[in-house]
């Protein structure tokens, strides 16, 4: 039995072990190491099981000088029907598709997605800022009313910002970044915005945060990117969101429990834009069959 040509190509391209064979509908999600535990297979699996269809996502991961080469192997085969997009490469597969973009990916510059537009090209999307309102509301449903102050400006970041202007508005929105090359971009978005270090400082009127850092995640997951004092100045009713959710609780949530504050984290927002990403790659399966197999898979 001759070798599958699309295996071949992704062992030299990717770090993790793959499976023998592929499915007839394949999706996949895409990282610097989604293998170690990224979430989305496991639901995505789940539906492809409860709806018997023939597909499976598997993880690959991969160093950014492949990613351009992986982009158009993957657009070249026509049985992946998706392919999500962890971190940290949000951004570069966005400016690597620019002319491939959502309106709402364009003005976020980052994509979590790629799926078929219906002449069988990639086109890329970004789910984490629709879920993050989506999973907000269900928790806050006066968020209009809510002054917000969001932690981190990178490729989630930009999704939850570009998603949260459309219901808060620009006048209600702060953001506190790392790294000064988001300055433009939140000019341009028309939010106040200052260096991190600012956040102690702005916290005392905010009603709800927002965590979009990697801080409390991954190599960094006993750290939080606000201590337990400076979560102490919030108005009591204040909701913290951290859109981590490995672990969940994250250090930063469980300190703002700690004082009474409510807490929401990225665990539902990683529920619902799976939802999202795998209707997009394949539009006819039933939004309440996709949530019902994903909802039992994560519990």
């Amino acid at each position: 039995m001759s070798r599958d040509p699309l295996l071949d190509v992704l062992e030299r391209l990717v770090t993790n072990q793959l499976p023998a064979t592929l499915p007839t509908n394949v999706a996949f999600i895409v990282g610097s190491n989604p293998s170690k535990g990224a979430r989305s297979p496991r639901l995505w699996n789940a539906v492809f099981g409860d709806l018997a269809i023939d597909g499976e996502m598997l993880p690959l991961d991969v160093s950014s000088d492949q990613i351009d080469q992986l982009a158009k192997v993957l657009e070249q085969d026509q049985r992946v029907i998706g392919v999500a997009i962890a971190a940290p490469y949000k951004r570069e597969f966005a400016k690597l598709l620019a002319g491939q973009l959502s309106q709402a990916a364009k003005k976020a510059g980052s994509i979590n997605l790629l799926s078929r537009r219906t002449d069988g090209r990639f086109i890329g999307n970004n789910t984490d800022g629709l879920a993050a309102i989506e999973s907000l509301l269900e928790m806050e449903p006066n968020l209009a009313e809510s002054n917000v102050l969001v932690l981190g400006c990178g490729g989630t970041g930009r999704a939850v910002i570009a998603s949260l202007l459309e219901v808060v508005g620009s006048r209600r929105v702060t953001v506190v970044y790392r790294n000064p090359q988001h300055q433009e971009w939140l000019n341009g978005v028309g939010v106040s915005s200052s260096p991190m270090s600012s956040a102690p400082s702005v916290l005392r009127d905010k009603t709800t945060v927002i965590n979009c850092t990697s801080v409390g995640w991954g190599s960094q997951i006993d750290q939080s990117p606000l201590t337990v004092d400076e979560l102490g100045s919030l108005p009591r009713a204040s909701l913290v969101f951290d859109v981590v959710y490995q672990p969940d609780p994250s250090k930063l949530l469980v300190d703002a429990r700690s004082l009474g504050l409510r807490t929401l984290s990225g665990s539902r927002m990683n529920l619902l834009q799976a939802v999202l990403a795998f209707r997009l790659s394949l539009p006819d399966a039933k939004r309440e069959l996709v949530m019902e197999a994903m909802q039992n898979a994560a519990m």
